[in-house]
């Protein structure tokens, strides 16, 4: 079967290091307060739908001054995390097709059970943060699961031969 909606498989590579390195970025992110997003400025005049500015004022499809690191480090993570996802493996076959659906239904799983429990465990501006990361946590899910289950189906056919 000739699966149409899967990407080349010579962007694997590429995309996975591209993938890591802007995971590494958001987790430093994270940790250091988005201190990061402060330290390197990258200024620009951009359109905004909705923005809250200084002392709560809320502008609505107006054009801002804004630092965009971060929303080039979010579209990265997303964009290479989708293509080393959803790239071809060497070996495209049934059972690959079957192991990637199959954790396509765990990471959705995963991921509602724990937004649910967030849902009722975090409270407040906090809150905010837990549904900018359940954004990623599926295709982080996925990715895991996915290579995980490949791992092991690689390794019982190397103990067969």
């Amino acid at each position: 079967m000739k699966l149409t909606y899967l990407f080349p498989h010579r962007f694997k590579f590429l995309s996975g290091i591209l993938f890591i390195l802007s995971a590494i970025l958001l987790i430093s992110a994270l940790f250091d307060d988005l201190l990061l997003f402060e330290t390197f400025e990258l200024k620009t005049t951009v359109f905004a739908i909705a923005e809250t500015g200084i002392m709560g004022q809320q502008k609505s499809f107006s054009i801002i001054e804004n630092n965009i690191i971060d929303e080039i480090i979010f579209t990265l993570f997303i964009l290479s995390g989708l293509v080393f996802a959803f790239s071809k493996e060497k070996m495209e076959d049934e059972m690959t097709e079957k192991i990637r659906l199959d954790s396509l239904v765990w990471a959705t799983y995963c991921n509602y059970i724990v937004f649910l429990l967030c849902v009722w465990l975090v409270y407040g501006v906090l809150f905010l943060n837990v549904l900018m990361f359940a954004v990623f946590t599926h295709l982080v899910f996925f990715i895991i699961r996915f290579n995980w289950k490949m791992y092991q189906l690689r390794k019982a056919n190397t103990n067969e031969e």
